[in-house]
């Protein structure tokens, strides 16, 4: 087994001014109006939840756009400098630098679109691709981790400019922020009935090219969400 040590994060004197990755989106996609109000109690949730993955029911669009309310959004933002931002989010981020991206494959609609969620407006920004074989390649990369059936897939990707702009070596800052990201997320599936199921792979290597990500913007992992349950109460795999 090889083990890679990261550097521990250190503040820097000064912030720095790193440029944000583009992601070229051609357009917006309005978020339904929250309709779950109301989540199941704290203890019935910690007491229920487990890692779901039989994906036979397909995630509407309500209840993605829910899902991301309650455990992305942006709930306070204030301004550092002039080019430095702070948020608070359901999930804590190191020095609320928020450096991850939610991208979402086969959401409920637009499913040949790459989805981008803008957690402070609570929006999708839509980046077309180019055809339902290239998604369907992105799928299997996926695959070979956790069959997706009917899910829609969540994929996690930090941009590191975001927490470089207050740290010098940001990685470590990044896999504890998709840990809380993901344990909050369960949370909330599991509180709307949804299921859910964490990735073990960082990245979708087919996907990576045609974004053309930097290097500076590394895959941290993403779960896979389904609809309603079928039978809750049902022992599915725990984790």
């Amino acid at each position: 087994m090889e083990i890679i040590k990261l550097k521990p994060p250190q503040p820097w004197a000064k912030p720095r001014i790193l440029p944000a990755f583009d992601f070229q989106i051609s357009g917006v996609l309005r978020i339904p109006k929250l309709a779950q109000q109301k989540l199941l109690p704290l203890d019935q949730v910690l007491n229920t939840r487990k890692s779901r993955r039989e994906f036979k029911t397909p995630l509407t669009f309500q209840q993605l756009g829910d899902l991301l309310w309650h455990s992305s959004r942006v709930r306070e933002s204030r301004r550092l400098t002039r080019n430095i931002m702070w948020q608070s989010k359901p999930s804590p981020s190191g020095g609320g630098c928020h450096p991850i991206q939610l991208l979402v494959l086969r959401a409920p609609v637009l499913k040949n679109a790459l989805l981008i969620y803008d957690p402070e407006h609570h929006v999708f920004g839509v980046r077309e691709l180019p055809n339902s074989k290239f998604l369907r390649r992105c799928l299997q990369e996926i695959e070979m981790c956790l069959e997706i059936h009917e899910g829609t897939v969540l994929w996690f990707v930090a941009d590191l400019a975001r927490s470089g702009a207050r740290y010098r070596n940001p990685e470590s800052l990044a896999w504890r922020d998709s840990g809380a990201l993901l344990a909050t997320m369960g949370l909330v599936a599991e509180s709307m009935a949804l299921e859910c199921c964490g990735l073990g792979f960082h990245d979708i290597p087919f996907l990576r090219r045609f974004l053309k990500l930097d290097q500076s913007v590394i895959g941290v992992g993403g779960c896979v969400i389904g609809g309603a349950m079928l039978n809750p109460k049902s022992k599915m795999g725990t984790a």
